[in-house]
Order: C-alpha cells, then structure tokens, then sequence
C-alpha cells in the first residue's frame, strides 16, 4: 500500500498528489515498509513494531476506552501533518467527557509487500482511517463498517451535506461507509488575459447560467476553444489557412486528468461494471464525452496532444500547460490552485499571465455532473469499539485546524470561510490583483458525481491500467477508430473482470 497526500500550497506536492490521484497510487494495495523521513522524534518515536502511539496518559482511576486512529493511508502522515495531528490528540484527551483516550498511529508494522488483511494481523488494528479518499478505499469495502446506525444513534446531522455529496458514500446496499469531510470539487480554469484579448466575458459561475445568449454545455465550450485557438499567424482554428502544428494558443486542456473515467464524469456519471457486479459497459455519455475529447485534439485542434502539451514550450519547460499563458481553458480541480502560478521545475520562468478566475463545469444534455474528489474517515468492521470510534471520528472531523494542514475544502458550508480566505492569499502570493470567485467550487460541490468516478469494479488495479492506456493511446495517435477502440477497451474491461485475481 502505498501513502498518498494531498498538499495544495505547494506546487510540487500537487503535481505529486495529481500522480496519486489520476495514476491510481490509490489502488491502495500494498503496505510500506519504511517510515516517512523527518517524522517527528523523540516522545513521538516509533516503538519496536511500529507502532507510533503518543498520547495524553489515561488517569489511573478511570477506565478509559481505547480508539486508535491510523493516518497512513492517504493524507495524514506528512511531518507538519503528525505534529497538528498529535497535537488534536493530546488536547481531546485531556477534555472529551467521553472516556475516551485516542492513540495516533502514523506508521506501519513492518511488512514487506503485505495486504490489508496482513496488516491487520501484524497488530494494525486500527479503529478509524483517515484521511483516504474514494478510491483509496476501493479493494477494503469487506473492512468497512456501515456508520448508518451510529449516525442514528448518534443523531448526527445529515442536513450540512449537499445531498449529491452525501449520496457517493453509500454502498451498494445504501449503507453510509463514512461522511463528507474534504472535497476538491472540479472547475472550468480560465485565462482571463487571453478571454479579454478575444473580448469575452467572464465564464458562468452558477449552474445553469447561460453564455453569450447560449446554455453553457460543452458543445458551447467547445465552441468558444475553437475560437480562443490562435495559430502563430494570428489565425483561429476556424480560419482558412490555420496551422495546427505552430499553434500559439490552445483553447482547452485537460493536464491532470489522466483516465478515461475522470474525464468523462462531467458529461454524466457512470461506471464500469452493470448492477450485476461481473458485466463491463461503457456508458453512453462517456462514449460521447471520449468523441469530443478526441475531435478536440485531433480534428478541431483546439486542446494539445499528448505530444504538444509534453513539449518543452508547454509543460516541459514550465511544469503545467496554464503557467504558460498559452491555455486559455483547463477542467481542473482544487488541488491544483497553486500550481497555477509557479512552474514546479527549478530555474523555470514565472506564469506568463497576470488573471485568472474559475467558472462551472458545462452542462450535458441538461445535466451538471462534478468529479468531486474526497477525503473522509472510516471505521474497520473489525473494531471493537465502534460507538467511541465514532464519536472520536466526529471530533476530528470537526477540528479546524485539522482541516487547515490538510488543505482540503470543508464539506460543511459554514467552515467554508476560512478555507477560501487562505487560498485567496495562496494566489495573492502569485498574481496581483487577481480576486477568485470561490464561490464556484460551493456551487460545484452540489453537483457531485454519484456513482463517483473513483468508485470500484472488478480487478480495479487491472481495468483502471487498462483505462489509462487507452487515455494515452487517444491523446498520442491520430486517426483511430474511436469507436473500434471503445468496443475492444469494452471487452478487455471484461477479460480482466473474469481473469483470477
């Protein structure tokens, strides 16, 4: 299993995490072995398993349940991260009424190559996990216990998630796995210097807004790529005589997407597998959503092959294609903010823009769908004490200075302030004078994709390889029968559904 983490005030770490998340570093199946350097030391040492477990002493006169919080698995065991982390953990130790003594583990056992299943038995046992995000979960659902009986009991209220949201953490049998907790709901990035170079108003920032007289859908952005595409003649990509091969201005990229499903979830929701659990399908909105995709890059040219957007004028010299100025419209997410402004290669020149703002995600025959990404907590059916593991859960799910180390943007609307602030002077620090309108990532999160583009098939670590193959194939040649290559990606979909595992 290896350790991902999501960090969105520095640019390297978020291309880093953009790897973990489109690549699959999810696939979440294999322990590590070693812990992370420059952890903490001294009182907060591993002991001899490694086991790291720190914490206020219980009082000798009270019997104390114990709940052990494990922060391996996803984001949560960076070294600044551990230290707010402890921190949480020694003060609700010392002040929950609930008897309740919480133990950070933030290392493994040492285990070489193991499975989920092998570390439990080495002694990882732990009570709550977390922060993961939906697909670090994906191969562990057998683990998981259902929170809907806890969440009654507890009466915890569902009524600060947006219902869209909420839906993506249920199961199949509709069982509550976890709550939401940080989202990077995705977004339309613009250029606002090359959108006021074409005289175009800024894009919609509420979901059905129309543009220009027009609904926003992606037919619509497709056709204002088209014309934000400038060759170095100062031609459009409708022009007579434009030239694709020395364009000046691409009108839309998709840099850190990465898989077919990712991309596609903003036509419609969808997965792989039929309600059977064994079937493989392509749904109909993302065969389309794939189509569009490829016109763009190969017949309408307006977004860069995989070839153009690696060169070194694009994302070769200046780390991400928006740094160069040259990409007026991006589907991006949250986590990539700062990574807007700053090259992530040494020695690299600065953005080569001065403003940029966020606009919704276009609608697909009427409907707005968001590949929100996620960070939550679960709790292990196997524990023991799953009344105080949920309690604890709760606890720290509601620390905000929690939620600040992490990065992520809080689910709940009322803590939402504080996150918009600090991101705002994360791109103060890059752009002058460059206000963002936060509120589309608020908007955004209402249109959440369920099922969720992260969610789970069979032989997950096979079929998403698979997927990212046939992304690349896409983006690297011209002239493919796309709807050949659908059809043979469908039945290799199936083989690895049936191949033993």
């Amino acid at each position: 299993m290896k350790v991902g983490s999501r960090n969105t005030r520095a640019v390297a770490v978020v291309i880093a995490v953009a790897l973990v998340v489109v690549l699959g570093g999810s696939l979440l199946m294999q322990i590590t072995k070693s812990p992370h350097s420059g952890l903490p030391t001294g009182s907060e040492s591993a002991s001899p398993t490694g086991t790291q477990a720190a914490s206020a002493s219980a009082s000798a006169s009270v019997a104390r349940t114990k709940v052990v919080w494990n922060t391996v698995f996803g984001a949560g065991s960076q070294p600044n991260q551990v230290k707010a982390e402890q921190a949480f953990v020694d003060h609700y130790n010392a002040t929950n009424t609930d008897n309740i003594e919480l133990t950070l583990q933030w290392w493994l056992p040492d285990c070489a190559d193991c499975t989920f299943a092998t570390y439990l038995a080495a002694g990882g046992a732990s009570d709550i996990i977390g922060p993961v995000g939906i697909q670090g979960r994906v191969g562990l659902e057998k683990y998981v216990l259902s929170l809907t009986d806890l969440i009654a009991e507890n009466h915890t209220d569902l009524g600060v998630y947006p219902p869209a949201l909420l839906a993506t953490f249920k199961n199949a049998a509709g069982q509550y796995e976890s709550l939401p907790y940080l989202e990077y709901p995705a977004f339309i990035f613009y250029n606002k210097d090359l959108f006021t170079a074409a005289g175009l108003p800024d894009l919609p920032t509420k979901a059905g807004q129309r543009y220009m007289g027009q609904d926003w859908t992606w037919d619509e952005l497709a056709t204002i790529a088209k014309q934000l595409t400038i060759d170095v003649n100062y031609r459009k990509s409708t022009d007579l005589g434009f030239t694709p091969s020395q364009t000046r201005s691409y009108g839309f990229d998709a840099q850190w997407v990465g898989d077919l499903r990712r991309f596609a979830t903003p036509w419609g929701a969808g997965s792989y597998v039929a309600t059977d659990g064994k079937t493989a399908k392509i749904p109909a909105v993302w065969d389309q959503a794939w189509k569009w995709y490829y016109d763009a890059m190969w017949i309408s040219h307006f977004a860069p092959t995989k070839a153009e957007r690696t060169a070194a004028d694009m994302s070769g010299t200046y780390g991400t294609t928006v740094a160069t100025g040259r990409v007026a419209m991006d589907l991006a997410w949250s986590w990539e903010i700062s990574s807007f402004g700053a090259s992530t290669n040494s020695g690299a020149p600065a953005s080569r823009y001065a403003h940029w703002d966020m606009g919704v995600l276009p609608s697909n025959d009427g409907v707005t769908t968001d590949p929100i990404d996620t960070d939550s907590f679960f709790i292990g059916n196997y524990s023991k004490v799953p009344d105080a593991a949920y309690k604890a859960m709760l606890a720290i799910m509601a620390d905000p200075s929690l939620m600040a180390v992490y990065g992520g943007m809080p689910v709940v609307q009322s803590m939402q302030a504080a996150y918009f602030k600090t991101q705002q002077t994360v791109v103060d620090a890059q752009f002058v004078d460059n206000p963002v309108t936060w509120s589309v990532l608020t908007e955004m999160a209402k249109y959440a994709a369920s099922p969720t583009h992260q969610g789970p098939f069979p032989n997950y670590a096979k079929g998403t390889a698979d997927d990212q193959a046939l992304y690349t194939r896409l983006q690297s040649n011209g002239g493919l029968n796309i709807d050949a290559e659908i059809a043979k990606f469908k039945a290799t979909l199936q083989a690895d559904f049936t191949a033993p595992q």
